[in-house]
């Protein structure tokens, strides 16, 4: 037989190896509904997918949980970041079967459980639910859990050689930091705002804010779109996340107006961290190597056999060299081809989170949040501090590019209630 043809043939079988989706149908349109500001429609795509306990359970649930937040249904997206948290912090969800799995086969065929960052999140979205219900002994447990020991690796590209790190998330030690503050112990709230400002100095004056007397408010406000992953490699074996802070550019100053009054300064940072750079800390990846064995491991059988294969078409009366060769190069294409990149992501994650103290009088407001390519205009309804409630109001605002969203009147929160509380317990 020809040994082009011979070739031929062998790209041929191998090219199909190389395909696998990842995200389904019905995923890609709820993400693309979200990304155009369409959260309740996104929410009810989803929500099929929730209940499937699959590789995807996690991911889907937190997919949805993000979906139902910025709808306003606080009990749904409490129930699925809820699923969510329990899961993250269960022992042996990659059992050995699966993980086995994922190092023969492909790597999506582990558990998605989020790179430490995406974690993080989770438990910032758990707890931010917990006080917009009052329930500061859960947001506080949220929270702590959201502060897990990260990776301190010896170099850039010594991913062997690392320490335990303590995290650096901000955004957690101030929640934790707030809960302490509204449960009256004051020594605990220092010390974790005191944390929170050494990881990044510039949020005193939020801190400072939030602990003067009369503030009542605190206004979350998500802004941009977080990083998404690609793959890299000639298999695809290798992933990144995508867009850089340097290619997106820096995080822009919102301005909040309360019944046309700025309650903001263009001097104060309010924001509290920023997920593209985030994602691109080693800390805050998880690393996993197998998947380059099998791909150099894979090239050099995909070599070795086409060689035999072209020797024993080009020798007299020896097939069976060449068919071996052809049996060989296929199976390390096929090694090759596994070892591409688990490229699931949470693609609903803002850049950022802007965190606005405020003190508002009960009774209704307007609340406009405008800047960073976003315009959204609220009616809420301050409630006035009862038996029930301790008088904190937390409202929440979901901004994207260039989409204006106007929203129903809300008590305690944008378009959602503060809701009834679910019965689970966060520990």
């Amino acid at each position: 037989m020809d040994s082009q043809l011979i070739i031929l043939l062998m790209f041929a079988m191998i090219l199909p190896l190389a395909a696998c989706e990842q995200t389904s149908a019905r995923v890609r349109q709820a993400i693309n509904l979200y990304d155009i500001g369409q959260f309740p429609q996104a929410a009810a795509t989803l929500k099929p997918e929730i209940s499937k306990k699959n590789e995807n359970y996690v991911l889907n649930n937190c997919r949805y949980g993000s979906c139902a937040l910025a709808a306003g249904d606080l009990d749904g997206a409490f129930q699925a970041f809820m699923t969510a948290y329990e899961v993250m912090n269960a022992t042996h969800v990659n059992d050995a079967g699966r993980t086995a799995g994922a190092t023969v086969l492909f790597e999506g065929f582990k558990v998605w459980t989020g790179e430490p960052f995406e974690r993080a999140m989770a438990h910032y979205y758990l707890g931010l639910i917990c006080l917009k219900k009052h329930d500061y002994d859960n947001a506080r447990a949220a929270f702590q859990n959201g502060l897990f020991k990260l990776r301190d690796y010896a170099g850039k590209e010594d991913l062997d050689h690392y320490k335990a790190a303590e995290s650096n998330f901000a955004l957690g030690y101030f929640g934790l930091g707030y809960c302490y503050l509204r449960q009256g112990k004051a020594d605990l709230a220092e010390a974790n705002f005191k944390q929170a400002m050494e990881i990044d100095p510039r949020l005193k004056d939020v801190i400072e804010a939030v602990q003067c007397s009369g503030v009542n408010t605190l206004i979350f406000v998500e802004a941009g779109a977080g990083p998404r992953k690609v793959a890299r490699g000639w298999y695809n074996e290798e992933s990144a996340f995508r867009p850089t802070p340097a290619e997106r550019g820096p995080l822009m100053p919102i301005s909040v107006l309360v019944d046309g009054q700025a309650i903001t300064s263009p001097y104060i940072q309010n924001h509290m961290l920023d997920t593209l750079a985030m994602a691109q800390e080693k800390r805050w990846q998880d690393i996993d190597t197998v998947k380059k064995v099998k791909a150099a491991a894979g090239t050099g059988m995909m070599a070795a056999g086409t060689g035999m294969a072209v020797y024993g078409a080009n020798t007299r009366h020896n097939e069976a060299m060449m068919w071996a060769g052809v049996g060989t190069a296929l199976a390390g294409a096929a090694l090759a081809a596994s070892s591409q990149s688990d490229v699931r992501n949470w693609e609903m994650l803002p850049r950022t989170v802007y965190m606005i103290p405020a003190s508002l009088s009960p009774g209704q407001h307007q609340v406009t949040v405008q800047g960073a390519g976003m315009t959204m205009v609220a009616q809420v309804e301050i409630a006035p501090p009862n038996v029930d409630s301790p008088g904190d109001n937390i409202l929440y605002f979901r901004g994207l590019d260039g989409v204006a969203q106007h929203r129903r009147p809300a008590r305690g929160g944008v378009s959602v209630g503060v809701g009834a509380g679910v019965g689970a317990r966060v520990r």
